[in-house]
């Protein structure tokens, strides 16, 4: 990729209430439209349109989300898209970590996409549970808040090759170093339960920079390179570990950063990469209510 300036999100054109959007993951759902999470908001998902250069975005559009009953889907952080036959589905991940303590933020919703009106939607039980259960060396950061170190899922990303889902992890974190976790699912299968869920793995992928700890703030498939991008950021709340962007490729074991860096004041918690008039783009979306397109 060709040397870029320092990215400054655009801010967007409309507030969620008093609010601005604390978008995070993001999908593209067609031509110029694409969904996001806003984790303050887990009954719907948020979908906007571009313009014809991509330039601005025309309007966002909450999209309710039905099937989901209160409290089943808490702190949304992640969402990918798997084509299955013809028809979309949008998978929702929370962020799975625990809040002051004792709530906990759990919930994987599988969204049957339609171009208009309200998304039907299947919540998988337990979720959460199973994972810690299956893979034992999340169970203790389980316990555990984000900033003491605790499990905090943000990146989810659909490997159509392998059949599975990558979780990636903000923390906990160490030097050097990304944690994902891969499961595979039939995602497109009649039953939206744990039973359809293979063996959770985990993934260790090593950074540049042995000493900095970053977590992941977001992956997405379909990387320039045919692996993933991966957005990077702080693990923890403080802090001042700059935002980077990365790409890996399935079976090796490093990220390879990429030379774009983002403005201080840039929140990017969201990214793909979408082609348009023949060009690779990617487009970030940022909790702080706004986005940009490379």
């Amino acid at each position: 990729m060709e040397r870029r300036k320092k990215v400054k999100p655009t801010p967007f054109p409309e507030r969620n209430g008093k609010f601005p959007f604390n978008a995070s993951g993001v999908a593209r759902v067609g031509e110029r439209r694409f969904v996001f999470v806003d984790n303050r908001e887990p009954d719907a998902l948020f979908e906007m349109k571009f313009d014809a250069e991509l330039r601005e975005v025309e309007r966002i559009h909450r999209r309710r989300l039905t099937g989901v009953d209160s409290g089943v889907l808490r702190d949304p952080e992640g969402l990918t898209r798997v084509d299955r036959n013809g028809e979309i589905f949008l998978i929702v991940s929370s962020s799975l970590c625990v809040e002051n303590g004792h709530r906990i933020s759990d919930g994987l919703v599988r969204v049957r996409y339609r171009p208009d009106g309200d998304l039907p939607a299947e919540p998988m039980d337990g979720f959460r549970d199973w994972l810690l259960a299956g893979e034992p060396a999340l169970a203790a950061a389980g316990l555990l808040s984000p900033d003491e170190g605790g499990l905090n899922v943000e990146g989810l990303a659909w490997d159509a090759d392998a059949g599975s889902l990558l979780f990636g992890l903000r923390g906990p974190a160490a030097a050097g170093r990304v944690t994902l976790v891969e499961v595979p699912v039939d995602a497109g299968g009649a039953r939206w339960t744990t039973a359809s869920l293979g063996r959770p793995t985990v993934v260790r992928v090593r950074l540049p920079g042995p000493s900095v700890v970053r977590g992941v703030r977001d992956i997405s498939a379909g990387a320039r390179t045919g692996g993933f991008l991966l957005l990077l950021g702080r693990s923890t709340s403080d802090g001042d570990v700059p935002f980077r962007l990365g790409t890996w490729n399935r079976g090796g074991d490093r990220v390879e950063l990429l030379d774009v860096t983002f403005h201080r004041t840039a929140k990017p918690e969201g990214v793909t990469p979408f082609s348009a008039g023949g060009e690779q783009r990617i487009l970030v979306v940022d909790d702080a209510g706004g986005y940009a397109v490379l």
